[in-house]
Parts: structure tokens; C-alpha cells; sequence
């Protein structure tokens, strides 16, 4: 089958969680013996080699009147400029951004990661641009022919998009840390991920009197500097795997937004279980590996897996197990193709 994906973002290793996500998708439905080819058009020019199948045609948007009378008049449109010729069996919008540059196509597609409007409630600040961006969701998911979201929650909202496992790349696990070291990687710049590091940080000191020694690490890009006893600042390190292989246990007390956390995901592909919430683990085929506390609170959840490697290493497994089954890229593009059939 020949396939046209569209994204606004870059299917790099170590990119944006959107564009390995993306990458993963792609180099499944590729492995599957599709015909791919991937349209990349944000402004940010790739920090790596892009896989064969992906090539980068940014869309510069302007910033000056005209261009945000335009935004108003036709919301989430700039990727249209793009004017993509209709020759592949189906075409794929992989975020509702990417929607204005396929709309006119005979077959199409859309995934939604996350509802703009879900988070907005979340994060108590709903504004015009959040309105404005859920009915562009809305629209890309009522004329799609084959709409999809990695939320069922999410597809649900906007009005009955499929369920889609999130893809994620097969790698190998990390050996199992025997010390009492939890972990919170994030890409700092969103702001839900500094609200956890906010509860996780309350949370610490009535762990470390639980388990004594235990070790807090914080590392991604934009890591804040944190200084307090037992938290180690490990910063941007080059690839997640290299955060993961240093903990005993991914520790992310997610506040209530939308769609699959794909450190979530990446963190049980390594081998590495999870304490998290019912956001945490939104859009997963199962929980598997993971820990949501429900009569404990979340300090005490975390603290009680801390102190137990052999079940630490149990949820390890099964998590590992589970991604394999449901979120590997073979997995991924099959259910992708079993929705369009």
C-alpha cells in the first residue's frame, strides 16, 4: 500500500515525543512492506539524519497582522501551503496540524495525540486558542475517513475517533538497578512535566524516610536545577536509555492531561516499571508494569517498590512484555491497517 504521512514534526530518535512516536509508526508500516513516504513541515531544521522514508519541507509561518487574520479566519490551515499532490492510497494527517494539508484528498487519516481543550481544563487556563484548536480537532476528526486517536478517552471526546496503539522502537531492556533509584526524564519545557516535578518533590522527603538512601534523578532537556537531599540533577543526557539504564524505577506523578505519555511507554520498552497515575497510563493497551496507587498515596505507592526489587522486577517483565505485544512498530502498523480495512 502506498502512504502519505504528514506531520509537523521531525521523526528523530531523540526529538520531540510527537516525532518518535512518528518515527516508530513509520519504520513499522515501512517494515511491513508499505510504500511510505513522510512529509515533514515544521520551521526547525532536523538535528539528525531522518530515515529514507521522511523528507523536511518546513512551512515558514509569518507573525505579522495579515498572517494572524488568516490563523483567526481559517484556525490550524498553515500546513495547506504545503499543496500535496493526491497519488497514495491513503493519506495521513499524524496530527491534527497536518490536517489542512490532506483535507482534499479522496482517502485520509488523522491521529490525535491529546485533546488541546482536555489539557487546557487540566491545567486551568482554557482560553480562545484552546476553543479554537478543539473544534479544528473536532473538524479533522469528523471529515477524516479513517479517524484515529492513541486515546480511547481522547477519541472519544472529539467525537469517535478508533483507538490506535501509540507506536514505540523495539530496543533492548536495561539491566535492572539494584539501588533505590527513582527517575523522572521529561522534556521540561511543557508544563504539565513541571507540575509533576512539583508533586514529586513534596512527595520525596516522606519517601527517603520510607526507604533511607533512595535516590531521586531528574534529567532531560531544560532539567531545572534542583537542590535538595537525595535528588541528583543528571541534566540532558543524549539518548533517554541513558537515564533509564541509572534508575530502579520511573517515578511520574502525571497531572490529569490527555493522550499517551510516551516516556511512559519508553521507560517499559527499557525494562524499567513505572509509578504513575491514571493520566500516566492513559492511551495504554494495559497497565501492565506500571503502578497506579489507589488506597495509598503516591509517595507511599513509590516508596513500598522501592524497597522491593523483586517485584520491582516483576512489573519490569510484564511492562516490557506488554509494550512488545501492543506498542512495537509491527504491532503499531498492523492496527493501523486493520482500521483502514
Amino acid at each position: 500500500m502506498k502512504l502519505l504521512l504528514v506531520s509537523e514534526h521531525l521523526p528523530e530518535a531523540e526529538g520531540t515525543a510527537s516525532g518518535r512516536l512518528l518515527r516508530a509508526a513509520g519504520s513499522g508500516l515501512v517494515a511491513a512492506g508499505h510504500e511510505v513516504t513522510a512529509i515533514c513541515w515544521t520551521e526547525r531544521e532536523p538535528a539528525e539524519e531522518l530515515p529514507g522514508w521522511a523528507s523536511w519541507q518546513p512551512v515558514h509561518r509569518g507573525h505579522g497582522v495579515l498572517d494572524h487574520a488568516r490563523a483567526v479566519i481559517r484556525p490550524r490551515w498553515a500546513s495547506s501551503t504545503l499543496e500535496l499532490i493526491d497519488q497514495a492510497d491513503l493519506s495521513f494527517a499524524e496530527d491534527p496540524l497536518s490536517w489542512a494539508a490532506i483535507a482534499g484528498h479522496r482517502r485520509t487519516g488523522v491521529v490525535v495525540h491529546y485533546s488541546c481543550l482536555l489539557d487546557a481544563r487540566a491545567l486551568g487556563r482554557v482560553g480562545a486558542h484552546d476553543l479554537q484548536g478543539h473544534r479544528a480537532d473536532r473538524r479533522a476528526v469528523r471529515s477524516a475517513t479513517v479517524p484515529l486517536s492513541y486515546s480511547r478517552r481522547v477519541g472519544s471526546f472529539l467525537g469517535g475517533a478508533a483507538w490506535l496503539p501509540a507506536a514505540v522502537s523495539v530496543t533492548d531492556a536495561v539491566p535492572l538497578v539494584a539501588e533505590p533509584r527513582a527517575l523522572l526524564l521529561a522534556g521540561w519545557d511543557w508544563p504539565p512535566n513541571l507540575q509533576a516535578l512539583q508533586a514529586l518533590l513534596r512527595d520525596w522527603p516522606a519517601v527517603r524516610q520510607q526507604v533511607p538512601g533512595a535516590e531521586l534523578l531528574l534529567a532531560g532537556r531544560g532539567c531545572p536545577d534542583v537542590s535538595a537531599p537525595g535528588v541528583r540533577v543528571l541534566g540532558e543526557v543524549p539518548r533517554a536509555v541513558d537515564a533509564f539504564a541509572e534508575a530502579a524505577v520511573l517515578a511520574f506523578p502525571c497531572p490529569p492531561t490527555s493522550g499517551p505519555k510516551t516516556k511512559v511507554l519508553e521507560a517499559l520498552m527499557a525494562g524499567l516499571p513505572v509509578v504513575t497515575t491514571g493520566a500516566g497510563v492513559e492511551g495504554l493497551a494495559s497497565t501492565e508494569g506500571c503502578t497506579v496507587p489507589a488506597t495509598q498515596g503516591f509517595s507511599a505507592t513509590l516508596a513500598t517498590l522501592l524497597g522491593d526489587p523483586s517485584r520491582r522486577a516483576a512489573l519490569a517483565e510484564a511492562g516490557r512484555a506488554m509494550v512488545l505485544e501492543h506498542h512495537s512498530q509491527a504491532a503499531a502498523a498492523a492496527a493501523r491497517i486493520a482500521a483502514w480495512t
